[in-house]
């Protein structure tokens, strides 16, 4: 009976973490996480150690200079997790900015492509000839049509694009 009781008094000892001195290893990984752990970081070749001693909780804190490091360290946390987010909510911005700049661009060269076609469209028929099967009144309809075309295109460009 004695024995067990040594034993289980040594092994209370040895598990305890406020009987010994521990490190607390934080970095920034390559994702830009903060990253804590017991275990000194492999591969890191720079990183941050908070020692714990016996006189201090287990969240780290004690009284005095380490409650301020304590405090300092979780507002650190904060203002990067801040930060974090702002440039995630910047980053987004900018993607839909970008994607709404390319689609106009691409709406602008669709718009200029049209209207070539319907300027080359235009020009084909006034150099056409007429003749029997083909007048020219036949030749003006058909261009005016073409031009109603491109004025459409020019005012309202969505709704020419509805169609097609």
């Amino acid at each position: 009976m004695k024995r067990s009781a040594v034993f289980v008094f040594v092994i209370m000892l040895w598990g305890c973490p406020c009987f010994a001195d521990e490190n607390i290893y934080t970095w920034t990984d390559k994702n830009g996480v903060k990253r804590f752990s017991d275990r000194q970081p492999e591969g890191v070749k720079h990183y941050d150690t908070i020692r714990i001693s016996p006189g201090q909780s287990e969240v780290g804190a004690t009284a005095g200079d380490s409650r301020s490091e304590y405090d300092q360290m979780i507002e650190n946390i904060r203002q990067e997790k801040q930060l974090t987010e702002q440039e995630r909510i910047q980053a987004g911005a900018d993607r839909v900015s970008e994607e709404k700049r390319k689609a106009d661009t691409r709406k602008k060269e669709r718009i200029e492509d049209e209207r070539r076609h319907l300027q080359e469209m235009i020009d084909d028929l006034k150099k056409r000839p007429t003749g029997r099967a083909y007048s020219q009144n036949l030749k003006n309809a058909q261009i005016g049509e073409i031009e109603k075309q491109l004025d459409k295109l020019k005012n309202s460009p969505d709704e020419y694009f509805k169609n097609r």
